[in-house]
């Protein structure tokens, strides 16, 4: 499970896409549970501005580069070598499957552990980072008493060396929607909501 987890589809058949998947609810599952534990007095908002910030994608490839995950993975083609835009996403995407393989071969005890090991130092760092247009967006509907945003995948190009995200935020209550376009499904989310807070006047 470990090799396949470090395995990008632009190498093998046999890839870490379906762990990915798995992974990334598993990372949520632990992130939530340490900062339940370790933020007694962070009220749910809080707590959830924390998590998002614990596992979006920049700091995932960070965190992946502290262990120097990127020595291990296995890919083909320049547009995914260190250098290039598209590594970051790779790294994250790996450390996700990764977070995977651990649930399935000892359960959420080893990924809990794991998750403490390598995010407890980042929890200082990521409480002070400015919020992505995603929560500024949701904190802005929730102080005036509407639902959250919905989000849609408008379009998508699925191409491991080239990927391309197209996404929908509607905020029905306010009958607006924009879209927004990235190389990851977060960042035409990030951008589509940023949209939304731009034709009302806010800013992230």
């Amino acid at each position: 499970m470990l090799s396949q987890a470090l395995t990008h589809p632009s190498a093998d058949e046999r890839n870490n896409r379906r762990l990915e998947y798995l992974g990334d609810a598993v990372l949520e599952l632990v992130a939530s549970d340490y900062l339940y534990r370790s933020q007694e007095e962070a009220l749910e908002g809080g707590l959830t501005q924390l998590r998002q910030r614990l596992v979006q994608r920049a700091t995932l490839a960070s965190v992946a580069r502290d262990v120097d995950l990127g020595r291990f993975l296995r890919y083909k083609g320049a547009d995914l070598a260190p250098d290039a835009p598209a590594h970051e996403a790779m790294l994250a995407d790996a450390l996700e499957a990764v977070f995977a393989a651990v649930w399935l071969d000892g359960g959420i005890g080893p990924a809990a552990a794991v998750f403490e090991k390598l995010f407890a130092q980042r929890l200082k760092t990521v409480a002070d980072l400015p919020r992505d247009a995603k929560s500024v967006l949701q904190e802005y509907l929730q102080g005036r008493g509407f639902k959250p945003p919905q989000y849609h995948l408008a379009g998508s190009r699925d191409d491991p060396q080239t990927p391309f995200f197209r996404t929908m935020c509607k905020v029905p209550e306010l009958s607006l929607s924009a879209e927004g376009e990235g190389r990851t499904i977060q960042a035409s989310e990030v951008e589509a909501a940023a949209a939304v807070l731009a034709a009302v006047g806010e800013s992230p």
